[in-house]
């Protein structure tokens, strides 16, 4: 996706903070020259839109502070205390999680699925729709490897979409057959344990953030 260069005059107007998600460096580098605010980069443990660049979030998140003058947000694969501190030991401002925060008391989808993040591993995840050009990461279910087997036998867009669309993925969230539709999910659901209240999590990570950070002192 392009960086929605013919908008920014309607963000600068409206006094908009603009928060310019991307996955590579030239992406971001882009982003920061049209005037964003801040930058988030995600790297390839990430779930969702990954990119195709295939860049660890390990190396990525050093190479945009690097190349750009703006904050940099981190994410992808973090999914508690340690994450946090990792990312900013890297140089980013913050950190943006995404598949921890599904396996949360408050997050709206059905219970089935949520369990089934508790008890997935760092290997249950698929990377899809590469070949449509819009790489996402996947938990791993019968819809997932349906998609793959599409994909192996050159499927068109639209046979992809069948199995991929938003109407299965909502079957999934409210009815709980946590094989109906596609879910976005990164690596780090194999370090998802528990189901807490977002509360409890955010204060539970910025716990072990400031452990993990005094610790370091101590090494020093």
């Amino acid at each position: 996706h392009k960086a929605p260069a013919d908008l920014v005059p309607k963000f600068k107007e409206g006094g908009a903070i603009w928060i310019h998600k991307c996955a590579g460096v030239r992406y971001a580098i882009t982003g920061a020259s049209l005037g964003a605010d801040m930058i988030t980069v995600v790297g390839y443990e990430n779930g969702g839109a990954t990119g195709t660049l295939d860049i660890g979030t390990l190396v990525m998140t050093p190479s945009v502070v690097d190349a750009i003058d703006v904050p940099v947000i981190a994410g992808g694969g973090i999914t508690d205390g340690r994450g946090i501190a990792a990312v900013l030991a890297l140089g980013a401002e913050g950190a943006i999680m995404g598949t921890r925060m599904m396996a949360t008391k408050e997050c709206p989808i059905h219970d089935n699925l949520k369990q089934a993040f508790v008890q997935a591993k760092e290997t249950d995840t698929h990377l899809v729709m590469r070949s449509i050009r819009n790489t996402h990461r996947v938990w791993r279910n019968k819809a997932a490897e349906k998609i793959i087997e599409l994909e192996s036998q050159k499927a068109s867009l639209q046979e992809i979409i069948q199995v991929a669309s938003g109407q299965n993925a909502l079957k999934m969230y409210k009815e709980g057959d946590i094989d109906a539709g596609m879910v976005s999910c990164g690596q780090g659901v194999g370090l998802v344990k528990d189901i807490p209240t977002v509360k409890e999590l955010l204060d539970r990570i910025m716990k072990e953030a400031e452990e993990v950070i005094q610790r370091l002192k101590k090494i020093s």
